[in-house]
């Protein structure tokens, strides 16, 4: 057996200079190395995988590189500090918050409980958090994600370091908790005048919170300067296609046509505690009297802040919650089938989820994994019948033959999407529905993918049900649009008429969170000179003569 040592370019030539006080943006699509320079920056890659061959970063006149770990130690958190993408992977879920913000205190600035405790509940408050000392003594898994996202920014902030790296700080988040904390970043950024760098693939996120931009593509800088002038008069065709890709109305107005789901008075309660008898649990209402309808070939945007209960409705239309009142899909009563015709049923009806890497087996094979609903119906079918359709299938969603026999995780985010859907589609369903499907795409990929899903609704004469909390996305692709607040609809219309005319003051404030504007302040000179030069990932392949290797077809960089 031979071991192949590989290398592959990550950062290229990479330059430039953070000025104090000021916000840098750095900009591209997954896999563009936006995540590997913040990263760099800290010292936090990982010496087995990636090696450097020149190159510097200059803090405060000393090379980072040509520190020991523990001296990169002591810049870490107090002098320069990052916030990652996903508080959930960061977070240690054993640990009380307490603990977590206690051992950077001690670390940098107090080895004291009681001052640790008290500095603790400064920075929670600082943060916008309530109740500190109940959030000090809960775990992360007991915190919302604003919560948990406002924790990881208290530890970031705790030792007031000169600058902040946000990785993606926003991603998962509604617009708006979106709004809130970028307006909690900057307001600290402006009072403690510390400088930030914005790691994001929104365009609107950092055209509005960032002074200065880069455009980063395959690990190399396509394009930089002021943030308004490079979004006004971008030279680089690759920013001008980024700039081009934010959702565009995809769909025209949908023709009245039959009435293929009707939901009537749905509700759906979770107990909150276990006691023994019935008559004492307590209930928290997810859904509280939902009616709304979808016709045939028509796509219906349900939008709200997390927790409203969109993803609640979209579970119990797919019969996978308990819920009370009516859904009707062919004027079938969905909850009153028999078990054996309700399974037949579910052909009808399918669901994408949000993060295809959770939904997709690790262990089977795309082919199993397109194959599996298929067998489950037709037992009888032959290998090379399932084999064509399985090939249709992928090559419908835009992606090659060749890749039936990987595994999930060799494909990119945006690929695993395009499976997820194509599995959705072999059951030849008439209503999808989509649960935050782009949430943690970059907008190439983003559009791409709503594209893919405007393209099958036409081919194939869909209905979907499309969940998010993006009001550019749900109002590109939905024809109307339900929004839902405290697990109850409040206010629901024609897709361009809602968002030019809402009526509901709730409504309103998505609206215009979703499109919110800050002027970037003047700053002065900040010593620091970032240079990264030349990165390379190594790593060890095995290979047999079977074997391909091929592009990803979304952007990821691999």
């Amino acid at each position: 057996m031979f071991f192949f040592r590989k290398f592959k370019k990550c950062l290229d030539n990479i330059s430039f200079i953070l000025d104090k006080g000021s916000t840098l943006g750095i900009v591209g699509e997954s896999g563009s190395g936006k995540t590997l320079t913040g990263l760099s920056i800290l010292g936090l890659l990982d010496k087995s995988v990636f090696e450097i061959t020149q190159g510097s970063i200059i803090y405060d006149g000393i090379n980072i590189l040509d520190l020991s770990e523990d001296e990169i130690q002591k810049i870490r958190t107090k002098s320069i500090s990052i916030v990652f993408q996903e508080p959930m992977l960061s977070l240690n879920p054993v640990q009380k918050i307490s603990t977590q913000l206690s051992e950077v205190i001690k670390l940098h600035i107090d080895d004291n409980p009681l001052s640790q405790n008290s500095i603790a509940q400064d920075i929670l408050v600082k943060t916008g958090l309530d109740n500190t000392q109940k959030i000090l003594d809960s775990y992360p898994h007991m915190l919302s994600g604003g919560q948990r996202q406002r924790i990881m920014i208290a530890i970031a902030l705790v030792c007031n370091p000169d600058i902040l790296i946000a990785d993606e700080p926003t991603t998962a988040l509604d617009v708006t908790l979106q709004l809130q904390i970028l307006e909690l970043l900057n307001g600290i950024k402006q009072e403690k005048n510390m400088s930030m760098v914005l790691i994001s693939h929104d365009l609107d996120l950092i055209k509005n919170y960032a002074d200065k931009v880069i455009i980063l593509k395959n690990g190399m800088i396509l394009e930089e300067g002021l943030t308004s002038k490079v979004f006004s008069q971008p030279i680089n065709s690759y920013t001008k296609d980024l700039i081009a890709s934010s959702p565009q109305k995809l769909v025209s107005e949908n023709c009245e046509s039959s009435r293929l789901l009707n939901i009537e008075s749905v509700s759906c309660k979770f107990p909150l505690n276990n006691a023994f008898f019935s008559k004492n649990r307590k209930y928290f209402t997810a859904l509280e009297n939902v009616s709304l309808y979808i016709n045939s070939g028509e796509t219906i945007g349900l939008v709200g802040e997390s927790g409203s209960g969109k993803t609640t409705l979209g579970l119990s239309i797919m019969q996978l919650l308990n819920y009370s009142g009516s859904i009707y899909l062919d004027n079938l009563e969905l909850s009153s089938l028999p078990s054996k015709q309700l399974r037949e049923s579910r052909c009808d009806y399918q669901i994408v989820f949000q993060d295809p890497y959770s939904s997709l087996s690790p262990r089977m094979t795309i082919f199993e994994i397109l194959s599996e609903g298929i067998i489950s119906f037709n037992s009888n079918i032959s290998k090379r019948e399932l084999l064509r359709i399985c090939s249709d299938l992928i090559k419908e969603v835009g992606l090659e033959r060749s890749m039936l026999y990987r595994y999930p995780h060799q494909f990119s985010g945006g690929q695993r999407q395009r499976i997820a859907i194509a599995r959705a589609l072999s059951m030849k369903p008439k209503l999808i529905i989509f649960d935050e499907p782009t949430s943690a795409l970059d907008v190439i990929v983003q559009k791409n993918i709503l594209k893919l899903i405007v393209d099958l609704q036409k081919k194939h004469s869909l209905s979907y049900c499309f969940i998010s909390h993006d009001l550019k996305v749900i109002s590109s692709i939905s024809h109307r649009i339900y929004v839902i607040k405290d697990s109850k609809i409040i206010e629901s219309n024609i897709s361009d008429e809602l968002i030019s005319n809402p009526k509901d003051d709730y409504t309103k404030e998505l609206i215009q969170s979703s499109s919110v504007r800050i002027v970037p302040q003047k700053t002065e000179k900040f010593e620091l000179l970032l240079v990264l030069i030349n990165w390379f990932r190594s790593a060890h392949f095995f290979f047999n003569a079977s074997s391909k290797i091929s592009n990803p077809t979304d952007g990821d960089f691999h």
